[in-house]
């Protein structure tokens, strides 16, 4: 196991329950964490190593509000999966990316990106399956589709837990699927989200 205070260490977010963002406590880690990837980037060996410090830093600032920077590195890691990545680097990357527009308010580019991902996710297995759904969710979450996000996030955590992945991911599906599930009751009817 990995020293979770190395500098190469990922940095695991806790999750809004009433937003279902990420939010990292440590600002400075999260700062350090960002550092080291840029040189991880500079040095990296290879296109897979750059590829996946891409993702994470993607991840980070994208968690932390810096929206223009994590679709400038989206943008990047989704080039560098269509170059060397497996088909299954390439899905996650354009999944990253589908994120970082759904934060951005772009849910015409969000929106079809996750449609296209939904459609192909069965054939990378049922961990990305799961996690496409998650990210399916949240993007219909942060619409106000809470019918559309719950159904999602139930599927995610189904998978998740037929597989009994480890309990951060199933619990950020149930706390997903709790959100949506009383969003959706405390709607009014008629009322646009």
């Amino acid at each position: 196991m990995s020293d979770p205070t190395a500098p190469d260490a990922p940095l695991q977010p806790a999750y809004d329950p009433d937003t279902l963002r990420e939010v990292y406590p440590d600002a400075a880690a999260v700062a350090a964490r960002i550092d080291h990837l840029h040189v991880e980037l500079r040095a990296a060996p290879d296109e897979i190593a750059e590829l996946l410090a891409r993702g994470e830093l993607t991840d980070l600032l994208r968690g932390i509000g810096e929206l223009d920077r994590a679709l400038n590195e989206a943008n990047a890691a989704v080039d560098r999966a269509e170059i060397a990545g497996t088909p299954a680097q390439q899905h996650l990357a354009r999944l990253r990316l589908a994120h970082v527009h759904q934060q951005r308010g772009e849910f015409a580019d969000s929106t079809v990106l996750v449609t296209e991902l939904l459609a192909a996710a069965g054939q990378f297995g049922p961990v990305i399956e799961a996690f496409t759904h998650q990210q399916a969710g949240l993007n219909d979450f942060a619409q106000g589709h809470w019918a559309d996000a719950g159904a999602h996030f139930a599927r995610a955590l189904a998978i998740r837990d037929a597989l009994e992945l480890p309990d951060p991911e199933r619990e950020q599906s149930r706390v997903a699927l709790a959100a949506a599930q009383g969003r959706q009751r405390t709607q009014r009817p008629g009322e646009t989200p």
